[in-house]
């Protein structure tokens, strides 16, 4: 089963959908160290550029029949609400801004290329006020018929993080019976990156020296750098507690251990996110936290990959 990852990022939902037996034959992202790390993982596939240029008959060539599956996850900064700049009006983050417009291009790419079965991924403020409607009109309009709003806890997912988004397609999702898992289940058995292990990306890395001191004291739970979002105050920096699952990974986050006064690792970070053990990630140590919160869980995508198995 053959498919497209738009906007692919590293490769974290390719990952899982391979997982799940599928194959991609077509990537695209626009920033380097996303197409690279991805290329690192599934071989020279993804391209960077432009998707709002980008026509379908050049994913199209790299197909012998219509592909299976086309996924997609626009970025979500236009409709986050930890983005302070987030424009009020709902209906002009889908339409004036540039960011929000890539949504549309990719439904037009969606439409072009006609899979066999499409999802489109993002955080809920995508659908918040007359956005849900006007997206369910743009979708029926371009022949995809009339979709489904997925919400999508990814704890309930069996991944490790509070973490949740709405995933459009043209297919129902069933919310899998997965036992919740804790940062403990995910982390708790991995040994000290201080020293030499031969575990991959976990390394130590370490915290800025203002936070040094209030981390030796910090509670789990408590957050030590406070951020403005578009209603609320967000923390990052935060202690995790061990026997809960973490809060929503996003590219910023940087977390404290449970136990121990250091960051996690890249590799405890993927873990969150329940990315493979073996994974590769190119770019500076910002980048790739920033491929590992911005990617859709494996987990989650493998799962839906076997749903979709299911519908065929």
């Amino acid at each position: 089963m053959e498919m497209v990852d738009l906007f692919c990022g590293g490769g974290g939902s390719s990952s899982g959908f391979h997982q799940a037996g599928f194959e991609t034959k077509y990537a695209i992202d626009n920033k380097w160290h996303t197409t690279q790390t991805f290329n690192a993982n599934f071989g020279n596939i993804a391209h960077q550029r432009d998707i709002s240029t980008l026509r379908s008959e050049v994913i199209l060539q790299e197909f012998k029949k219509r592909p299976t599956l086309v996924t997609s996850s626009p970025p979500c900064e236009p409709f986050t609400p930890t983005n302070h700049k987030r424009i009020k009006n709902t209906y002009n983050r889908l339409f004036d801004d540039e960011t929000g417009r890539l949504t549309l291009h990719a439904l037009r790419l969606i439409s072009n290329i006609d899979p066999e079965f499409w999802i489109l991924e993002n955080v809920k403020g995508m659908i918040e006020g007359e956005n849900k409607q006007i997206l369910r009109e743009q979708i029926i309009d371009l022949g995809l018929g009339n979709p489904y709003f997925n919400i999508v806890h990814a704890k309930d997912w069996g991944v490790p993080s509070n973490r949740t988004r709405v995933i459009i397609s043209n297919i129902k999702l069933t919310t899998p019976k997965m036992k919740y898992l804790s940062v403990n289940d995910a982390i708790g058995n991995l040994p000290d990156p201080k020293y030499p292990n031969n575990l991959k990306n976990h390394d130590f890395i370490p915290i800025p020296h203002k936070y040094e001191k209030d981390m030796i004291t910090q509670k789990p739970g408590e957050g030590l750098v406070f951020f403005y979002g578009a209603k609320q105050d967000y923390q990052n920096y935060i202690r995790l507690k061990s026997n809960d699952t973490a809060p929503v990974v996003m590219g910023k986050s940087r977390f404290i251990h449970p136990f121990f006064d250091r960051l996690l690792t890249v590799f405890e970070q993927g873990r969150l996110m329940t990315f493979p053990d073996d994974y590769s990630y190119v770019g500076s140590i910002e980048q790739i936290f920033d491929i590992i919160g911005e990617a859709i869980p494996p987990k989650i995508t493998k799962e839906i990959g076997l749903q979709i198995i299911k519908n065929q």
